[in-house]
């Protein structure tokens, strides 16, 4: 498996590996392949951290996307510190349970180390995302601008290095 930057040439394939891929969730409406086109047009979009993972076949079997998202704080003079989203990771149902998606989201945290960024954010099954090192945000109080009881467990983050939130706190609306 290889797993590299996504090119405007992959999102045809990339389009249906995810229509595919969220098909298999209950709670799909249909349109997770249409954010992820809307995503790469907007300014938060960053290529170095749109990745796909291809089979030695050169099959499109996986891909991850991080883009820019900002904590509604009152930490900075502009209110707003920005940091990362993960939205959507999908795999191919037929390499389900690999490591293919461990291995794009570890791939994709160290990417975003190395580009400076503190954190990464996402909405999840904690038994899931748990597995990664992700942790509700709210232990961090950084809140999910939906959690009006502050305990939201599938606000998710993950410290790009010990730390790197500790005085940071506010709201996030990862949707």
């Amino acid at each position: 498996m290889i797993i590299r930057q996504e090119k405007k040439s992959d999102y045809d394939e990339v389009y249906e590996l995810v229509r595919i891929s969220f098909a298999t969730t209950p709670d799909d409406d249909g349109t997770t392949s249409d954010y992820l086109n809307q995503i790469r047009k907007k300014d938060t979009f960053i290529p170095e951290l749109s990745l796909v993972a291809e089979n030695d076949d050169k099959k499109i079997i996986g891909q991850i996307v991080l883009y820019k998202t900002n904590i509604t704080t009152s930490n900075t003079s502009n209110g707003e510190i920005t940091e990362l989203l993960l939205s959507p990771i999908s795999v191919h149902p037929d390499y389900f349970r690999r490591g293919i998606a461990r291995a794009m989201i570890e791939r994709s945290l160290s990417i975003a180390k190395k580009m400076g960024y503190k954190a990464v954010f996402l909405c999840g099954d904690p038994k899931l995302y748990g597995k990664f090192g992700f942790i509700p945000s709210y232990e961090y109080n950084i809140f999910h601008i939906t959690d009006d009881l502050k305990k939201a467990e599938w606000s998710m983050v993950y410290e790009l290095y010990t730390g790197a939130l500790k005085d940071i706190s506010g709201t996030i609306n990862t949707v």
